[in-house]
């Protein structure tokens, strides 16, 4: 493929190297002593722990020509930057795809009324990077410690240019791509998790990352300022991207505290948030002015941001070294040790490095599917709700995938398998699912199912037990005797029902019904009409045919049964006498959650599963064919987590009541 880099600073540079070395024909667009020195030295990239250096040898331009002609345009440069080149880009009709890669606080409404919505894709161009005269000094990258892109359409969707260009920069050493559907949301948390406290709080500690970490005033003033500038950005309309940084409002001061002065301490923070910001102060104070420009439009108090905000300005004289006056708070809505949880989940998913064993996406028999973590580990298989896809578990996968081996497929006819797949019933669906199991050398697995996807994991686990070895269901209810032959009478209107309503007015209505959070209704509405009306109906047609043939009888394995506190009523219902009826399992309800409570409120829901599994002795994991049918539970509750046993030491009269309705708070 023939690609241009627009953009030869650090990361522009590190793209246009490794784009290179995996055999594309790459040019590098410089100006100035930029420009002399890649034709002097080339490429020079310099890792920050190693003297050695990589030397790439590029096609180097100065400019791009209205007559030209590349397959793929990679603008690294911030959003202050990219602006100022829209009309030379627009001058040229000829390039299909402009990929911006950079912060970004203002959208990409700019961009798209230059160059029209289908030329315009958006990403992030880790790591972080220093200019070092002709080396680029960046941070450590490599096949065990690979670093993730976000990349994305503007609008939302998920085309076939979508997956060229991502695949594309995979071919990069060292890089996995992840695709996302919230790309302008995500860059703008980006920015403002950064340029409302920390930036500035720098600044103010004379852009030393040491002197900010033994500052503890400037680490408060920066922690109470993000979390007014979330406070901010929800109030202004935004939803979380990903939705885990909403955690970050709820853990008290001193932890918060605490953990910014240990990052401050680290090498690669100076490398990646030091160097830049000395190097970028107007690219940072670009940035801040567009984000408090969407603040000032919200009721919300910026105290803490309106003490550091002139510290932007480089004729402030530096905040006192030291300084430790401000009293901390431990106020919140949670408790410290629950902070401590949400703190570490907020960080492990804003990082950017991926796993060892990153996610892959892959095909077998017209189903598309995503497996992730140690091969060797524990295998957890997520399945999503009607109409829906993989994405709804995208912030289970983020947390999951360091401990167990994740599996998220979309089931035939939706999703990325509704191009490639029609609806089928359960048998064939269950089918397909083991085969991938199957390619993926899965001989059992923990099966997690939203509602529909609850059903199907039933259905396997009666007609083939020997390959579950737990069972999760979020919004769900029982495949034996869930609904009387009356209400399935009814319900065998409802393709009738859904093909009569026209198709906006049916996803905007899937999302209100799906989800309770704005996000979560977001991406409800998204994912139905990339599964389409046409498929929604088949597959409620045959849904209904496998609801009523149902299974003989409940399966006795160990359950976890989990509602959202804002699930309908009779649902919820169910889902408790349900859970009263299973032998062994446990029932968690998760706060300010719908019907698919892991999208709605994915940190208190991550914290369930993430207890539940963990609680599962290694001999239930590792043996899961050794268990008896009355195998039994014994559960301590301890701050609000359920603690169960699945050794079958315990006495088959342990009272097994208190842990059968346990809510879980955040």
């Amino acid at each position: 493929m023939k690609i241009l880099v627009f953009g030869a600073g650090p990361l522009g540079s590190l793209k246009a190297a490794r784009l290179h070395e995996a055999g594309h024909d790459v040019f590098l667009l410089a100006r100035g002593q930029r420009l002399a020195d890649l034709r002097e030295h080339g490429i020079v990239i310099q890792e920050d722990d190693t003297d050695e250096e990589e030397v790439a040898h590029v096609d180097v331009v100065d400019s791009l020509e209205p007559d030209e002609y590349y397959d793929l345009v990679l603008v690294v440069m911030g959003e202050h930057q990219a602006v100022q080149i829209l009309d030379t880009l627009a001058e040229n009709e000829h390039v299909p795809t402009f990929l911006f890669m950079g912060n970004n606080v203002n959208g990409s409404d700019e961009m798209v009324q230059a160059l029209g919505k289908e030329r315009v894709m958006l990403g992030f161009p880790y790591p972080g990077g220093k200019r070092d005269g002709h080396v680029m000094r960046v941070l450590p990258i490599d096949e065990d410690n690979k670093y993730t892109i976000p990349v994305g359409e503007v609008d939302g969707t998920i085309q076939p240019r979508t997956r060229q260009v991502a695949a594309v920069l995979e071919d990069m050493r060292g890089y996995d791509v992840e695709i996302r559907t919230d790309m302008d949301e995500l860059l703008t948390y980006h920015v403002t998790l950064l340029m409302s406290g920390l930036v500035p709080a720098l600044y103010a500690a004379d852009t030393s990352m040491k002197r900010l970490g033994e500052t503890r005033d400037l680490l408060v003033l920066s922690v109470r300022a993000t979390k007014e500038a979330l406070r901010g950005l929800r109030n202004a309309g935004y939803a979380p991207s990903p939705p885990v940084v909403r955690a970050f409002e709820y853990v008290p001061e001193p932890i918060c505290v605490w953990a910014i002065g240990w990052l401050m301490r680290k090498e690669y923070a100076k490398i990646s948030v030091e160097g830049h910001a000395r190097d970028g102060r107007d690219e940072m104070r670009y940035l801040f002015d567009g984000l408090r420009s969407i603040l000032d439009e919200t009721d919300v108090e910026t105290d803490a941001i309106d003490q550091l905000a002139p510290y932007y300005d480089s004729e402030t004289p530096p905040y006192p070294e030291g300084k430790r006056d401000l009293s901390m708070q431990w106020g919140g809505l949670v408790a410290p040790t629950i902070g401590a949880g949400a703190l570490a989940l907020v960080l492990r998913r804003l990082r950017s490095r991926a796993s060892a064993d990153s996610a892959a996406e892959r095909e077998s028999g017209g189903v598309y599917y995503e497996v992730s973590g140690p091969e060797d580990a524990t295998a957890v298989v997520f399945t999503h709700g009607f109409a829906l896809d993989r994405e709804t578990w995208r912030e289970q996968t983020a947390t999951l995938s360091e401990s167990y081996r994740v599996l998220t497929w979309d089931v035939p006819g939706c999703g990325d398998s509704a191009g490639s797949s029609v609806p089928v019933r359960f048998d064939v669906s269950a089918r397909k699912l083991l085969d991938v199991l199957d390619e993926e050398g899965i001989d059992q697995a923990v099966l997690v199912g939203q509602s529909m996807g609850s059903l199907l994991s039933q259905y396997i686990a009666y007609h083939h037990p020997d390959r579950v070895r737990v069972l999760v269901h979020v919004g769900g209810f029982p495949l034996h005797e869930g609904f009387s032959e009356r209400m399935i009478k009814l319900m065998r209107w409802h393709p009738t029902i859904l093909k009569a309503i026209p198709e906006q007015l049916l996803y905007d209505a899937c999302g209100r019904l799906f989800a309770h959070t704005p996000d979560a209704q977001e991406y409800a509405r998204r994912a139905t009409a990339r599964t389409g009306k046409e498929n929604m109906v088949s597959l409620e047609r045959e849904y209904l045919k496998d609801l009523d043939e149902g299974i003989p009888e409940m399966t006795e394995l160990p359950q976890l049964v989990v509602v959202g506190e804002h699930e309908y009523f009779p649902l919820r219902k169910k889902a408790k006498e349900w859970n009263d009826r299973l032998p062994n399992s446990v029932y968690a309800a998760v706060p300010d959650a719908g019907h698919i409570a892991n999208h709605d409120n994915p940190t208190a829901f991550n914290e369930t599963l993430s207890s539940f599994l963990e609680s599962l002795t290694d001999q239930h994991l590792d043996e899961p064919s050794s268990r008896s049918k009355t195998g039994c539970f014994s559960e301590v509750a301890r701050a609000g987590r359920p603690v169960s046993c699945l050794s079958h030491r315990c006495s088959p009269s342990v009272n097994v009541e208190a842990m059968k309705r346990i809510d879980l708070e955040p």
